[in-house]
C-alpha cells in the first residue's frame, strides 16, 4: 500500500463504526422489570453470554495467524471492543436480576478451538456467525418478554450485522488478491458445507451454542441468506438446493473437512 490510511479497509469500517456505535450508559438499567424474565430466560442469557466470552481468544488468534495484515488487525482491535461489550451487556442484565457469575465462567468461555489453516475459510466462518447471530439477536429483540433485554438485543443484532459486513469486505479484497482464487473458492464452500450440512464438524461458538439450545427462530431462512451472500463473495449463483459437494468436485476437490 502506498498510502496505507487511504488504501485501508479499515478507514471507512472504523468511521462507520463511530457513527452508529451504541453506549453502555444508553441502556435503561434501572428499567429492567424482573416479573418478565423468567428463569428459562435468564439461563438463556447467561448461555448467550458464555458463548460471546470467546472473542479474547479469537482476538489473540487473528493478532497471530494475520500479523502481516496491518489492515485486518487494525480493524481486528474496533472488532474486539465491540464484541466483548456483548457479554458485557448480557452479564450487567443478569446482575441487576441477582445472577452473577465468577471469574472461572469467564475464563471458561474465552477458550476457542484453532483457527481453519485456510484464511479464506476462517472469513467465511466468521461471515456466516456473524449472520447467524445477527438473526438470533434480532429474534430476541422481537420475541423478549423483558424489555431492556429486548433493546439489548437491537443493539447487539445491529452489531452483528455489520461485523459481517465488514468480514465479507475482507474476504472479497483476500479473493481478489488470490494466487490460486479456485482453491479460495473451494474453502469457502467446504465452510458452507459444514455449517449446514455437518455442523457437528464445526467448532464455533456461534454454532455450538445452538447444537446446545433449541432456539425457535428461521433457521432455514438465514441459512438461505447466508447461501446466497457466500455465493456472491465467490460468484456463484447457489441456494438452499444447490449440491455443494458437486459444486466443490467440480473445483478438483474433495468434500472433507479442512
Amino acid at each position: 500500500m502506498d498510502n496505507l490510511v487511504a488504501d485501508m479497509l479499515h478507514t471507512p469500517l472504523f468511521d462507520q463504526a463511530e457513527a452508529v456505535r451504541w453506549r453502555m450508559t444508553d441502556i435503561p438499567w434501572a428499567a429492567i422489570d424482573p416479573a418478565a424474565a423468567s428463569a428459562d430466560l435468564r439461563r438463556l442469557v447467561r448461555e448467550i453470554a458464555f458463548s460471546e466470552l470467546t472473542t479474547f481468544s479469537a482476538t489473540r488468534r487473528f493478532m497471530v495467524d494475520f500479523a502481516d495484515d496491518v489492515d485486518l488487525t487494525q480493524w481486528i482491535a474496533v472488532w474486539f471492543y465491540e464484541e466483548t461489550k456483548h457479554p458485557n451487556a448480557l452479564l450487567r442484565w443478569l446482575h441487576h436480576l441477582g445472577v452473577g457469575v465468577d471469574d472461572q465462567f469467564v475464563l471458561k468461555g474465552r477458550a476457542t478451538a484453532p483457527f481453519m489453516r485456510s484464511r479464506m475459510g476462517t472469513y467465511v466462518t466468521n461471515i456466516i456467525s456473524e449472520l447467524v447471530a445477527s438473526a438470533a439477536y434480532m429474534h430476541l429483540h422481537e420475541q423478549s418478554p423483558e424489555p431492556v433485554l429486548a433493546q439489548i438485543g437491537q443493539h447487539l443484532a445491529s452489531d452483528e450485522a455489520r461485523h459481517c459486513a465488514s468480514f465479507y469486505r475482507f474476504a472479497q479484497r483476500h479473493l481478489e488478491r488470490a494466487k490460486a482464487p479456485e482453491a479460495e473458492r473451494r474453502d469457502a464452500l467446504k465452510v458452507l458445507y459444514m455449517w449446514f450440512q455437518g455442523n457437528e464438524l464445526v467448532r464455533h461458538p456461534v454454532n455450538e451454542f445452538f447444537n446446545r439450545n433449541e432456539i425457535p427462530f428461521d433457521f432455514q431462512g438465514v441459512r438461505d441468506r447466508v447461501t446466497r451472500l457466500v455465493g456472491g463473495l465467490i460468484g456463484m449463483e447457489i441456494d438452499g438446493t444447490t449440491d455443494l459437494i458437486a459444486e466443490m468436485r467440480k473445483r478438483g476437490e474433495n468434500h472433507e473437512a479442512t
